[in-house]
């Protein structure tokens, strides 16, 4: 996390640390590979709707987990920060 902190109010940047982002990526790729594996070893006649498949599980993966994951993350670290500076939230 970044950001400032000013009289009346301040600003948090969140960022996925670099290791995490890694981690994720080859998370992400997990399905491309299924589909390479699948179609070299030839278990299954290739049909198109298994790179629909695949599409959607990419992003089932990105927004479903992924995004989930980092939205309660980011709150949670807030909150911390938020009872360790004493600060109030301020509703717009």
């Amino acid at each position: 996390m970044t950001g400032a902190i000013e009289t009346e109010k301040g600003n948090v940047k969140v960022e996925i640390h670099k290791v995490f982002r890694i981690l994720l990526s080859v998370f992400l790729l997990f399905p491309i590979i299924g589909l390479i594996a699948m179609i070299l070893t030839k278990t299954q006649e290739f049909s198109p709707i298994l790179i629909l498949v695949m599409i959607g599980q990419i992003l089932v993966i990105r927004y479903g987990f992924i995004g989930l994951a980092f939205k309660f993350l980011s709150r949670e670290s807030l909150n911390r920060l938020r009872d360790v500076l004493d600060l109030e939230w301020i509703k717009n």
